[in-house]
């Protein structure tokens, strides 16, 4: 049954496929059995599992699961990285929180753009939950000086090494994933806050207006003032 265009209800699963977008699956009512590359994992009614964009998986369950697809225009954490390895994480507390705000909103407000912030958050609590402890640490503090130099010493790898193994990660260079990250924080500012644009680019991790400008309108095309004025253009660049 068809809830809403990116969250889907069903009462089986079977076959083998794959999406150009993560997908997250969650067996409301028993454990779910499903292979993706090459590995079987269980799912149990207590836990989701994110699905990698890309990646084959088959499943042949029968029973009420939720499946949420997280596509590449829904919002700017989608832009910002895919988890490249599945996971199946406990949902306990923001998660299941989150995951059952899901599901009533998506009943009680389908068309609601409200969805696609939740679907945001939820990846990007997943993020946190489950990246490595460098691109975690990027999540968390993206507003201080960080350098390519410290972020390899997380992972225990030399800088050359750790620069190819986090565009495996992410698909981007490590400044460039720091860039984008925090100029999605600083677009949500815009949109959600009266703050003044100094203030937001400090709060982003920028030390001066300039180069927050020329960092956000390298990401957007816009100026930070003009993203805030002009809401429906905004809107359309997420």
């Amino acid at each position: 049954m068809n809830k809403h265009p990116d969250i889907f209800l069903f009462e089986e699963c079977c076959g083998e496929h794959s999406h150009e977008y993560p997908q997250i699956l969650v067996p409301l009512q028993k454990s779910m059995e499903v292979c993706i590359g090459d590995t079987y994992y269980t799912v149990t009614a207590q836990e989701l599992c994110l699905v990698p964009a890309g990646m084959q998986h088959e499943c042949s369950f029968h029973g009420q699961l939720l499946a949420i697809n997280l596509s590449a225009d829904m919002a700017d954490i989608q832009k910002l990285s895919n988890l490249s390895y599945p996971i199946v994480v406990s949902m306990q507390g923001q998660i299941m929180q989150l995951v059952e705000l899901i599901q009533s909103e998506a009943k009680q407000n389908p068309d609601g753009h409200s969805l696609r912030h939740l679907y945001s958050y939820l990846y990007s609590k997943l993020l946190d939950n489950c990246a490595p402890p460098s691109i975690r640490y990027i999540s968390e503090h993206y507003d201080l000086p960080i350098t390519v130099n410290q972020l390899a010493e997380m992972e225990n790898y030399n800088i050359t090494y750790y620069n190819d193994w986090f565009k495996q990660q992410t698909g981007q260079s490590p400044s460039l994933y720091l860039r984008n990250l925090r100029i999605a924080k600083a677009k949500e500012l815009l949109r959600s806050t009266d703050y003044g644009v100094m203030d937001i680019a400090l709060m982003v991790g920028y030390s001066s207006n300039a180069t927050f400008t020329r960092a956000f309108h390298s990401i957007t095309g816009m100026t930070p003032k003009l993203y805030r004025e002009c809401p429906s253009l905004s809107e359309k660049l997420g």
